[in-house]
């Protein structure tokens, strides 16, 4: 399937955000991407994986069946289980070596200990702890696609409504995605599902509300509402009068609605500058934002873990800012080598790359550097398989 470059390019620049903001934050090459009051990475993130979720299991459905739509999403579930187990077991290691400080958990008894956190996902580091929040927002699409295919998403993003509504007013112990820190709770799915069950519907619409066109059409009245929030944010919350009153209008845990608002105004704004610019340049001068975009995933889990192991194993911190640059670009630079290797390789699934690979060099007789598959395996950006 063809792919809209303009949202890889939006999902590539939210991977650079994190980042920039886990490996140097308050320094120059973090600032462009956090200056947007109260917007971040991951925001835009969950916001994005929402909208390219009811893009794909839209056409899966339509192409396949709704069965065919669970299953893709039951072992996408399993994927992301096996990241955060991945990130987590990492932390543990850490955490038994002496460097617990790293992941801003509490100690651990042991590996056994250990492994039981891990496996029950109870043991999330700082900057690697998004994936339990994603598991439990994909899971509402169980709920979700047997009311889109019924052309019910009044009902859902009502329902939507009401939920966040809720979460601002009263939020119960079961809300919160908790880790095993001080401060256990980490997120609150009720208050973040506003950025993904939302942009779900968008995604599933995309065509027949012809989104992309809209946004692109009215693009300067786009950019301008972005703007203006982020100007009556800084100078009226966060620098200014209303200063007292952040929390309730800007507290993360709780994605409070300055957050949310910023979110479904920047986002859209920043995808519809880069259906511009995708437009007027070749498509690789953006090519590091896409092919980072084409893997998030991925790049979330490199990153997550390159924050555990790189100040252990290769620049121990305090960092100066010179080595903070270099080792956002060096870890940046790895997602997007990833990337660009499973393009490569033809790497659609991880379970598959050892056979990839080794049929991708095993000689023929009539052709010495042809795959076993006997097909190329050279493809347009565009055409790369969807990460959603």
């Amino acid at each position: 399937m063809n792919r809209d470059l303009a949202i890889d390019a939006t999902r590539g620049l939210a991977i650079w955000s994190m980042i920039s903001l886990h490996f140097a934050a308050g320094t120059r090459i973090a600032a462009p991407t956090h200056a947007y009051p109260y917007v971040d990475g991951m925001s835009a993130f969950v916001l994005l994986s929402g909208l390219v979720l009811g893009l794909v299991y839209r056409r899966w459905i339509e192409r396949a069946s709704l069965r065919f739509a669970y299953r893709r999403l039951t072992r996408r579930l399993a994927v992301l289980y096996v990241c955060q187990l991945t990130i987590s077991i990492v932390a543990v290691a850490a955490a038994l070596a002496g460097h617990r400080w790293l992941t801003l958990l509490l100690p651990v008894d042991g590996w056994s200990d250990g492994l039981q956190l891990a496996f029950t996902m109870r043991y999330l580091p700082s900057g690697g702890n998004i994936l339990l929040l994603y598991m439990v927002l994909m899971a509402s699409a169980y709920l979700l696609f047997p009311l889109l295919m019924r052309n019910r998403w009044q009902i859902i993003v009502a329902g939507s409504l009401v939920l966040y509504g809720i979460s601002l007013l009263w939020s119960p112990d079961w809300f919160y995605v908790t880790s095993f820190t001080a401060g256990h709770r980490i997120q609150n799915w009720a208050g973040w599902q506003i950025m993904f069950v939302p942009a779900v519907v968008i995604g599933w619409k995309w065509r027949d509300w012809d989104v992309a066109g809209v946004i692109e059409r009215h693009l300067a009245l786009v950019v301008a509402s972005a703007v203006g929030f982020a100007l009556l944010m800084h100078f009226g919350v966060d620098a200014g009068p209303w200063m007292r009153f952040e929390p309730a209008l800007a507290d993360k845990l709780d994605f409070r609605p300055a957050r949310a608002v910023g979110a479904w105004l920047l986002v859209p704004a920043i995808y519809g500058v880069f259906v511009m610019l995708l437009r007027r340049w070749h498509h690789d001068w953006l090519r590091p934002l896409v092919m980072t975009g084409t893997r998030s995933l991925d790049s979330y889990v490199l990153q997550a873990l390159a924050l555990v192991i790189l100040p252990i194993h290769i620049a121990h911190r305090p960092w100066s800012t010179t080595t903070s640059l270099c080792v956002v670009i060096v870890v940046f630079g790895l997602c997007w080598a990833w990337a660009e290797f499973r393009r490569e390789f033809a790497i659609d699934k991880l379970h598959r790359l050892p056979m990839v690979l080794h049929n991708r060099f095993r000689r023929h007789p009539g052709g010495p550097d042809t795959p076993a598959t006997g097909r190329s395996d050279r493809r347009d950006l565009a055409s790369v398989s969807p990460d959603p």
